[in-house]
């Protein structure tokens, strides 16, 4: 279990790159970080370091309350395969066969 525990320690901030990553652009700049030089906004290391503590925070201390999050599990799986099954194939085709999508709803409204 320590080994385990040891991995997990290590493993999961670099899993958070993505949620991280929107943090720092949300938080610190929004839309213009992406625009011309973004490294001074994104690649400060006292911003990554706050923001990973915090997302390992965010994630270990329910983890570590509650004894049973099933019905936490079952509502997100219920909730992400329901836009899955439903939003997903309407915004596929959308992308697909977007300009012929438009020259109908222009027709028809």
């Amino acid at each position: 279990r320590g080994l385990l525990g040891t991995t997990m320690l290590f493993v999961y901030p670099m899993e958070s790159f993505v949620a991280r990553h929107v943090c720092v652009v949300l938080f610190f700049q929004g839309r213009s970080a992406h625009e011309g030089d973004d490294t001074s906004v994104l690649n400060r290391r006292d911003r990554r370091i706050t923001l990973t503590v915090a997302l390992y925070l965010t994630a270990v201390i329910p983890a570590a309350l509650f004894e049973d999050l099933g019905g936490v599990l079952a509502a997100t799986g219920a909730v992400g395969g329901s836009c899955l099954s439903y939003i997903g194939p309407g915004i596929v085709y959308i992308g697909i066969h977007g300009g012929r999508f438009m020259e109908l709803s222009n027709a028809f409204f």
